[in-house]
């Protein structure tokens, strides 16, 4: 057993996810009957990941920012560049996609009492609370603008603790992670 973890370890988290994929396919296409029982596996993966996202990038971003020293190169320029290639690059896809394969979508009536917000102060109000909310709240409902939030102000304020509280962060988010 423990020579096949080692040889798993190997292989990066995203390949065993592509290689898990390519296995999942091939057993619903092929063995459809198997696929069926199969599929708890998938929901245990996605429902793990929905549980321990929150917690990875709290421990992530405050490590990260307690870290940072100035003038440190950060490669942010890139990530950002990549982030908006890619939106704009899906949204075109998206687009072509719904071009090419048009659908109707019938919606349910919506429920009398949720209102649109009635202007930009409305919605900045919503941000600011959400931002400010009780970081075991934001942890436990996924509130990520509040996770981020605090994970931002927490490692802002670990910027000038010793090395050794700094390298405790970083080892919590390498051991979520």
């Amino acid at each position: 057993m423990n020579r096949f973890m080692k040889s798993i370890n190997r292989v990066s988290l995203i390949q065993q996810i592509i290689i898990g994929m390519i296995i999942g396919i091939l057993t619903a296409l092929y063995i459809p009957d198997i696929a069926n029982e199969l599929s708890l596996l998938g929901v245990l993966f996605v429902g793990a990941l929905k549980g321990i996202a929150p917690i990875l990038v709290f421990f992530l971003v405050i490590a990260a920012i307690s870290k940072h020293r100035s003038g440190q190169k950060t490669g942010m320029g890139s990530v950002i560049t990549l982030y908006l290639l890619g939106t704009f690059l899906s949204a075109v896809l998206a687009v072509l996609v719904s071009w090419f394969f048009p659908t109707t979508l019938h919606l349910a009536a919506s429920a009398a009492d949720a209102a649109p917000p009635q202007g930009i102060a409305e919605v900045m109000k919503t941000l600011l609370k959400n931002i400010v909310d009780n970081p075991v709240k934001a942890l436990m409902s996924a509130n990520y603008i509040g996770i981020l939030g605090w994970a931002l102000i927490i490692g802002g304020a670990l910027r000038h603790a010793p090395m050794n509280t700094k390298e405790v962060m970083e080892s919590i988010s390498q051991a979520i992670t």
